[in-house]
């Protein structure tokens, strides 16, 4: 991104290959730097899109940038789901399931969100910086025990799983939050059926959910002569 001399923005690049980096490490701590120092009087506007999981690492000490880099491409590899993958993110992490709201207290904290989760949840879009999370630790010990993950963890993620909290986030403990899908599977499906009917077709949406491995759905070729 060209910026103007002197401009206020400041852009890190990084998460290259949609894998955490020394880079996006380095913005998730300019980040959090920034929502620390906020006040009452002040106003936290996130914009969040698929990728900000890897966008965003800020492990809880001692856990190594390497270390849950490793621990998540062993889950990837072994099939979890992007539900799975981001309920041991966030379960591991100071920003993601709603660390970055908490920090910002007590600013008033806006998220406008692109989702690319089926069902737009909250807390999983980007692994939910800024939503109260649906799950506890032992969300994360049950999947991990689901992918024989539980006996190869470094100390370190040992460490953290047998402090962090047993009970998911309260709900009220956002009050100061608003989080708001301006894009999601869903929105375009009704946008493309308005604009079709718009035309003169007659629209049909079988599903906002369809999901799963598209290499097991190849259509047969039927010879046509």
């Amino acid at each position: 991104m060209l910026l103007k001399p002197h401009s206020r923005i400041q852009v890190i690049e990084g998460a290259k290959n949609n894998l955490p980096d020394p880079e996006a490490l380095r913005g998730a701590s300019a980040i959090r730097e920034l929502a620390e120092g906020l006040t009452a009087d002040d106003l936290l506007l996130v914009l969040i899109s698929g990728g900000g999981s890897a966008l965003l690492p800020a492990p809880i000490p001692p856990i190594l940038l390497e270390e849950k880099e490793k621990l998540t491409k062993m889950l990837a590899s072994r099939g979890a789901a992007i539900q799975e993958l981001n309920t041991v993110r966030k379960t591991l992490s100071l920003l993601k399931g709603g660390g970055l709201a908490r920090l910002a207290y007590p600013a008033q904290v806006v998220s406008l969100i692109l989702s690319d989760v089926i069902g737009d949840p909250l807390d999983i879009i980007a692994s939910g910086p800024t939503a109260a999370s649906s799950h506890s630790v032992q969300d994360c010990l049950h999947i991990l025990a689901k992918y024989n993950l539980l006996h190869s963890l470094p100390s370190s993620v040992e460490a953290v799983l047998s402090i962090s909290p047993t009970k998911p986030t309260a709900a009220e403990d956002y009050s100061h939050v608003c989080n708001v899908i301006i894009g999601s599977n869903t929105l375009a499906l009704a946008e493309a059926k308005r604009q079709a009917e718009g035309l003169g077709y007659a629209t049909l949406i079988l599903s906002a959910a369809v999901c799963g491995d598209v290499g097991r759905y190849q259509p047969e070729l039927v010879p046509t002569a």
